[in-house]
């Protein structure tokens, strides 16, 4: 009751009603009233029920209202049936406080109009108005705290659902630069390192070699540099100022072929001018694709690999790598999130992709959108 005000007002105007007539009982000019000390009875015991919302002091408050038009009390007194049908109102759905409303308004009907009970005030329609603006109050106040907890509920709902989708956002940012970081770093890197190798092992013999495998170091350095500057510019931008991506075409690709040959990897291809009729989100991810599995050829394998595209079919360009597989003993067996990053990629763009053994070595294929990315397709067994 203290913390809602609408009750308390409705609370208080019953005790202030009830003390005017307890006044009047006493000195007043309906001092000694019969009928005055049954209403002030009834309407103290209203006011304990009307704060439990029970269904009898609906009962109370028609028993007041006829008892007021039979013998008018105090102009207080009036407002004791109004309070109690108002605290009802308040707490109740619609369909029982407007039938409060009707027991009330026929109880005053009833006390006006039938013999039994003698003449009645010319007051009924006034309590008859009373009841229906106390029961229609009541069902406002209702209403509108209805409305302010689902407004509460629906944006407490919109903000975790603001939160959840920032999480979301922050999850599949993190995954896309940990795949960048990967699949650049890891081929820049196995570059690097093989030509260091090669310039420890030519250093004293062959000053032009070591030369031009420290020249090939530098250039593989300035590439993860350039890469890192890249991701990081894409951590810095904020959402309305997007970091423009570098399309990839036929050189970009022949480039990163080159870039193998030169560390000792033999490649054989097949087709790679279908590679232009991906989409360009797809093209990038067919680069990545190639330097990841070129990559994994060049650690794992026997030193060559072969790469064959497809033509397009039903809107998709197949893009495969395979090289044999030679177990080693001394090779790290790696961290597998490349082949993740790979799935992820290709899995986003709505494609289909596979990476496993098969009878001529080790296999990774993929299903490339020719057009803008579809939803995730099965990925075939």
């Amino acid at each position: 009751m203290r913390s809602d005000r609408w009750a308390f007002a409705g609370m208080l105007t019953v005790v202030v009603a009830l003390a005017v007539g307890g006044v009047s009982a006493v000195v007043g000019d309906h001092a000694g009233s019969a009928t005055l000390w049954a209403i002030l009875g009834l309407g103290a015991v209203g006011a304990g029920l009307a704060v439990r919302a029970s269904n009898l002091a609906v009962v109370v408050a028609a028993l007041l209202a006829g008892l007021e038009l039979r013998d008018p009390a105090p102009w207080g007194t009036w407002a004791v049936a109004g309070g109690l049908l108002f605290l009802f109102a308040l707490r109740r759905p619609r369909f029982d406080a407007v039938t409060a409303g009707a027991v009330v308004s026929g109880s005053v009907m009833f006390a006006t109009y039938v013999p039994l009970w003698g003449t009645g005030s010319g007051g009924a329609f006034g309590l008859v108005a009373l009841a229906a603006a106390t029961v229609g109050v009541g069902q406002w106040v209702q209403a509108q705290r209805r409305y302010v907890i689902a407004e509460v509920g629906r944006r407490r709902q919109e903000a975790e659902r603001r939160r959840e989708e920032v999480a979301r956002h922050v999850a599949e940012e993190r995954l896309r630069i940990a795949r960048e970081l990967h699949d650049s770093v890891a081929h820049h890197l196995a570059v690097v390192s093989v030509h260091t190798n090669v310039a420890r092992a030519n250093l004293a013999r062959s000053p032009q070699v070591t030369e031009r495998a420290l020249d090939d170091v530098l250039a593989a350095t300035q590439s993860v540099m350039e890469e890192l500057g890249v991701v990081l510019s894409v951590l810095r931008a904020s959402e309305s100022e997007p970091v423009p991506s570098t399309p990839v075409d036929a050189a970009m690709i022949d480039d990163l072929l080159l870039s193998f040959e030169g560390i000792g990897l033999s490649i054989e291809t097949d087709g790679l001018d279908h590679l232009l009729a991906l989409a360009p989100v797809a093209r990038t991810a067919a680069q990545r694709l190639l330097q990841e599995s070129l990559t994994n050829a060049q650690r794992y394998g026997d030193g060559a690999a072969t790469v064959v595209v497809a033509a397009p079919v039903n809107g998709y360009v197949t893009l495969s790598v395979r090289n044999a597989w030679v177990p080693r003993e001394t090779t790290s067996a790696g961290s597998g999130l490349g082949l993740v990053g790979m799935e992820e990629r290709v899995h986003l763009l709505g494609g289909t992709f596979f990476a496993g053994p098969d009878t001529d070595g080790f296999l990774v294929t993929a299903q490339l959108p020719a057009t803008a990315p579809r939803t995730s397709k099965e990925t075939p067994v």
